[in-house]
């Protein structure tokens, strides 16, 4: 199966808008670019159907458990060097600010036990690996209830359980932001969002099979429209001035995660002149790949990049922007590197512990 190349080049636009959103986080210009992680939530729901589907037409029965092993191996690569490099960076900072030495540890441990996914229990400390560790919790529990059920009755429930769920942060809270500061007991409104926006992937998926056979006149340049359309008013929506009132502003983020949804459902369906202009392109169709990864890997390595920037007293946004986002490049370019080399060095122990 062809990868859908269109998905890629969002994935990356997107990172970059949460590179801003942290970027302009503590200035007087907020922007709503917590809702582009609804974006990523929403594809892994997508991708998650689609493999436990794939796997069912190839015959294959694949637990829960392997699934998640190889979902996990499909980032903990990168994430072991960009937290072994944030450590270095925050136990730096806590030592100049200081001078202590136990400072530098204790600061740079707090970091390092992220490559641990200690946060996966549901301690999202870190405003990075809350994201993962939503998305590893969340994809175990639907793959789980896929193979215990079958996919058929998750194209009724998916979307019951979306609006369920998004029912239930939104009358707690005034956005579906902020999932380190809210808890249900011993869940996390970051993990109910993260599921709430996979079941929408899934839910997306079904309306991709169900419509395959509806076709009509020049559907390439109606849903190629649609699609642009979907998502240049998303990013319009992300960059603009949040409404004062709350009610406002949970009806502002349900509208763009709801354009989000229909802009990918168009995406995943690959109906329109973006999809066969992009999967044309042979450089962009080079780069696929990397744009996937190059997202993660922006998204794992850009705070601690912006926190050391302001340490150094960046008072320019427009300076600290650009330098953030070159050393956020430059940052992910080695970590690709790193992580490949990591992910062959634990491939290989498991081959090897696999073999005795």
């Amino acid at each position: 199966m062809a990868r859908n190349i269109t998905v890629d080049v969002l994935r990356m636009i997107f990172a970059f808008v949460i590179v801003f959103h942290h970027i302009l986080m503590f200035t007087e210009y907020h922007i709503h670019g917590y809702l582009a992680v609804d974006f990523f939530f929403i594809v892994s729901g997508y991708m998650l159907v689609n493999t436990y589907r794939r796997n069912k037409e190839e015959g294959k029965e694949v637990s829960t458990l392997r699934f998640c092993a190889h979902k996990l191996m499909s980032f903990l690569p990168y994430l072991i060097f960009a937290v072994l490099v944030s450590a270095l960076v925050y136990g730096s900072i806590a030592y100049s600010d200081n001078g202590r030495f136990d400072r530098f540890l204790e600061s740079a441990w707090f970091e390092i036990e992220n490559v641990f996914l200690v946060s996966m229990l549901g301690f999202y400390r870190d405003p990075l690996i809350w994201y993962l560790s939503a998305m590893m919790i969340g994809s175990a529990i639907l793959y789980f209830l896929l193979n215990r059920f079958g996919s058929d009755i998750f194209r009724y429930a998916a979307p019951v359980i979306a609006v369920i769920l998004f029912a239930v942060i939104f009358a707690e809270s005034v956005t579906v932001n902020s999932p380190n500061h809210f808890v249900y007991g011993a869940v996390k409104k970051g993990l109910l969002r993260g599921i709430a926006d996979m079941c929408l992937g899934i839910f997306a998926f079904e309306i991709v099979e169900y419509t395959k056979r509806i076709q009509f006149p020049r559907e390439k340049t109606v849903l190629g429209i649609a699609e642009v359309l979907c998502y240049l008013v998303v990013l319009v929506a992300i960059f603009a001035v949040s409404p004062a009132d709350d009610l406002q502003r949970k009806v502002y983020d349900i509208a763009v995660i709801s354009l989000l949804f229909v802009g990918l459902t168009i995406t995943f369906s690959g109906r329109s002149f973006v999809y066969e202009w992009l999967q044309g392109n042979e450089e962009i169709a080079k780069r696929s790949k990397e744009m996937a990864v190059g997202s993660l890997l922006l998204y794992l390595n850009h705070t601690y990049i912006i926190d050391a920037w302001r340490h150094c007293g960046s008072t320019n946004i427009a300076i600290e922007s650009f330098g953030v986002i070159v050393l956020a490049l430059v940052m992910s370019f080695v970590c690709y590197h790193a992580g490949k080399y990591i992910r062959d060095i634990l491939l290989k122990a498991a081959r090897e512990v696999a073999a005795e």
